[in-house]
């Protein structure tokens, strides 16, 4: 468990790492199109500011993207008690308890830091499963904090985040520019600024292809072995592996899927479906159910 929470460290400080090559990258190519520096003195100065912002709330960002909201104890007493006990069993502070309002059953656990982490359960995980498996579920989500795991999503979920807002600004500028040319062709200073918006646009959309494609290749490379790591020490906390083996085995049979599991969001959570395309697969952010089922099984045996 200490090698995993002090390769998960590393990883995240190399993942900023890449991400400053990345960026000096990108600025030195639009310096290039650009024939001037200034776009790369600002996304030097603008990047560091907003990633700092973006990891600051990664985790409130998260939370919201899944659909995340807070429930007290009386409104959840099953819940609360059985995150409670596990936090307690497993040595953490009490993490943040929510639901998220949807049929399909799943579960997530978001933190950058044990004391600040959060965990949510669906809807229709509390409906589903008995108090066995949702206490399993659960001590896999605390698995993750107690191996700081969320710290390399939420860090790529920031990074690729601040490279998409950059490519958003360049789209929507570019496309000011652009559209301004056209509403009224002017020689001169108006072509200028129509190629400038038209430059603006291409440089945003490479912008973009990087963040689309560099979330899930990054969270498709560290997730997998993450997953089989957390089912193993979420058995250590329970005791008990045929209670994630059956909830695990429900999630995946269950009509609704898991619907609730989209975009960054992905890795945080349980079970992100066993994808039905070759790509899918490839890309997939969690190894499929049959052969995390198939290790636990094995497990059951030492227990």
């Amino acid at each position: 468990m200490y090698r995993q929470i002090a390769r998960n460290k590393r990883f995240s400080i190399l993942l900023i790492a890449l991400f400053c090559v990345a960026v000096v990258g990108l600025g030195l190519f639009s310096s290039w199109v650009f024939e001037d520096w200034w776009p790369l003195v600002l996304l030097m100065l603008f990047c560091p500011l907003y990633v700092w912002w973006q990891l600051s709330h990664a985790t409130e960002h998260a939370a919201k993207a899944a659909g995340w909201v807070a429930a007290g104890p009386d409104a959840e007493p099953r819940l609360h008690r059985i995150v409670e006990t596990t936090a307690i069993r497993a040595g953490i502070p009490l993490p943040q308890v929510g639901v998220i309002e949807d049929a399909a059953p799943n579960a997530f656990a978001a933190s950058l830091r044990p004391d600040k982490a959060v965990i949510g359960v669906t809807r229709g995980a509390l409906d589903l499963l008995d108090d066995s498996e949702l206490e399993a579920v659960i001590a896999h989500e605390v698995a993750h904090i107690i191996n700081h795991d969320g710290r390399v999503t939420l860090t790529t979920f920031a990074l690729v985040g601040s490279i998409a807002a950059v490519a958003m600004f360049l789209l929507g500028i570019g496309w000011a520019l652009a559209r301004a040319t056209l509403s009224e062709f002017r020689m001169g200073l108006g072509v200028l600024m129509g190629l400038l918006g038209v430059g603006l646009m291409l440089l945003g959309g490479v912008f973009w292809l990087v963040a689309m494609v560099l979330g899930p290749v990054i969270s498709a490379a560290v997730s997998r072995r993450r997953e089989f790591l957390a089912d193993a020490s979420g058995v250590e906390l329970t005791r008990f592996p045929d209670g994630l083996v059956r909830a695990l085995e429900k999630l995946a049979a269950h009509p609704a899927g898991a619907s609730t599991v989209t975009g960054e969001v992905r890795a945080l959570f349980i079970h992100a479906g066993d994808g039905a395309s070759w790509l899918e697969r490839l890309l997939g952010t969690h190894p499929p159910v049959a052969e995390r089922v198939e290790r636990l099984r094995a497990m059951g045996s030492s227990f």
